[in-house]
């Protein structure tokens, strides 16, 4: 009996280990919010037995044992000398009036700048040590900037390939997997602040915006990385463009409720608020805090790459004396040099980190004031807290006007705050039923799916691993080429076709013309004769 247990047990295990993958998960990007949403993944990963690889410039204490990190230690000190030697004689007020043009600029600057720098980590010397016919199952990488180590992809024997971003869903998803053009001009930009009803002025200023990002990615940026990772990877890799197009899905931080929607392709899937977790209990003390607040508690965090110092003292006096004047409600403030503030007032707590998904599900949380960053959003409305939004760059724009239009949102511009318009930006969203009930229609019609993100985007993966040759999502435009894929092959056919026409007509008009004058000149001369 004991050797039948036993060889039960031998199968369960041969079982569960034939059905355990390599996964390589690739992430160069200093920033904590996009490692929360990709460590996500790759913990999920990690729980359903297959063993991660996460090449990342985060790393966390105690991973499960087959998540295995490789730490890419410079990325991050990287970027602060970056923003530096740009902003030396900027404040940071400054930097957030730079133009829309100066900010694309700026970024592709950075995304080039991190690409650039990766090959100085010890970390990635790590990952290109290992023997070149190591068996990875499939390659995860995060595709938000550009496609630095993509060459691993080579280095590995191709693997099957999928792209993840935290960011929304970049424009560059259009050009790597294809599908639906004419979105780009008809989807706001996520620097501006229009909504899905475009006039042709905007809709052009639009269509602009996306084109010129889109043209400095590809006749810039991807062939300026290209010399690099052929330094490192040898001159037979094939160009990184062509590297990225072979994605055979991406998973993107996007959903219907929060986003604008779009027609996606079958290779584009949604995995919006993947990062949402199940709340935990607070700790006690800050659980008291926030039940103390007689009409209820406010929590302010404006993002993991947002610095206190960024504030100047004005601006955070204006914030505390905003608070002060609201004696019925707690707030609870991330906020790193709490020497800068002389005196709390009692209703106020200040702390350098904050689980802020566990704060937002507390049930005497009434208000978030945020950046309106995507992660945020989505766990806002996912947690039926209104918003006090202060966008400052990039999508965060673009995610509050959208909740403003929710009516869930109320924005109060950073450069301009003062205590008064704090003031009153709270209370209309705290006593203003409205936004809690927009709010929670919100989050209903966001928290209504068939799966949650997370297990999509796990199912999703492991798809793609059972069938690493499968190709029937892709959409065919990539075999048209550029003038089939725009559809300008059949509008020149078209044109030609009532150009034609209209010739021809002109013809038969011109012949039915002059043989009518004709006869009536022969008939006239009849008559005179």
């Amino acid at each position: 009996m004991n050797l039948h247990y036993l060889r039960v047990f031998v199968l369960l295990l041969s079982i569960i280990y034939a059905n355990c993958f390599n996964i390589l998960f690739t992430s160069e990007l200093a920033s904590h919010s996009h490692h929360i949403f990709n460590s996500a993944l790759a913990r999920a990963l990690a729980a359903r037995g297959h063993n991660v690889t996460f090449v990342s410039a985060d790393t966390v204490d105690n991973p499960p044992e087959n998540l295995h990190y490789i730490h890419l230690e410079w990325q991050y000190k990287m970027i602060d000398e970056y923003y530096a030697s740009q902003n030396q004689s900027v404040s940071f007020k400054q930097f957030l009036s730079m133009t829309r043009i100066e900010t694309i600029l700026l970024m592709s600057g950075i995304f080039l700048e991190t690409c650039t720098e990766v090959a100085k980590n010890k970390g990635f010397q790590a990952i290109l040590n290992y023997p070149d016919n190591f068996k990875f199952d499939l390659m995860i990488y995060d595709y938000t900037v550009l496609p630095c180590m993509l060459g691993l992809l080579h280095k590995f024997n191709y693997p099957p390939l999928i792209g993840i971003t935290a960011f929304c869903n970049p424009s560059s998803t259009a050009d790597i997997l294809g599908g639906d053009k004419l979105g780009l001009t008809v989807k706001p930009h996520y620097m501006t602040t229009y909504d899905k009803d475009m006039n042709i002025l905007q809709r052009l200023d639009n269509g602009f915006l996306n084109f010129f990002e889109s043209f400095i990615r590809k006749h810039y940026s991807l062939p300026a990385i290209d010399k690099q990772m052929k330094k490192i990877y040898g001159s037979q890799l094939p160009y990184v463009g062509d590297l990225e197009k072979r994605m055979q899905i991406a998973l993107i931080n996007t959903h219907p409720a929060i986003e604008f929607p779009e027609l996606l392709p079958p290779n584009v899937i949604e995995i919006g608020g993947m990062q949402i977790a199940d709340p935990k209990p607070v700790e006690k003390e800050l659980d008291e805090f926030l039940n103390k607040g007689k009409k209820g508690s406010v929590l302010m965090a404006l993002g993991s790459n947002f610095k206190s110092e960024f504030f100047d003292d004005e601006t955070v006096n204006s914030i505390i004396e905003a608070f002060r004047q609201l004696p019925d409600y707690n707030f609870i403030w991330k906020f790193e040099d709490s020497d800068r503030i002389k005196v709390l007032p009692k209703n106020v707590m200040i702390s350098s980190w904050l689980s802020q998904n566990d704060i937002l599900a507390h049930p005497n949380v009434k208000a978030f004031i945020s950046h309106s960053g995507m992660l945020s959003t989505l766990e806002s409305t996912w947690h039926g807290v209104p918003i006090v939004g202060m966008p400052m760059f990039m999508d965060q724009i673009r995610n509050l006007r959208k909740s403003e239009s929710a009516g869930v949102a109320v924005k109060v511009d950073i450069l301009t705050m003062t205590t008064e318009k704090l003031k009153a930006a709270l209370l209309e969203v705290l006593e203003n039923p409205k936004y809690q009930q927009n709010m929670k229609l919100r989050s209903e019609v966001f928290r209504d799916q068939p799966q949650k993100p997370l297990d999509r985007a796990v199912w999703w993966c492991e798809y793609v691993m059972r069938n690493p040759k499968a190709t029937h999502l892709r959409p065919a435009e990539f075999s048209l080429g550029l003038l089939g894929s725009h559809f300008w092959d059949i509008q020149l056919i078209i044109l030609v076709l009532i150009v034609l026409i209209v010739l021809v007509v002109r013809c038969v008009c011109r012949k039915i013309v002059k043989k009518f004058c004709n006869s009536k000149i022969t008939n006239d001369s009849k008559k005179m004769n």
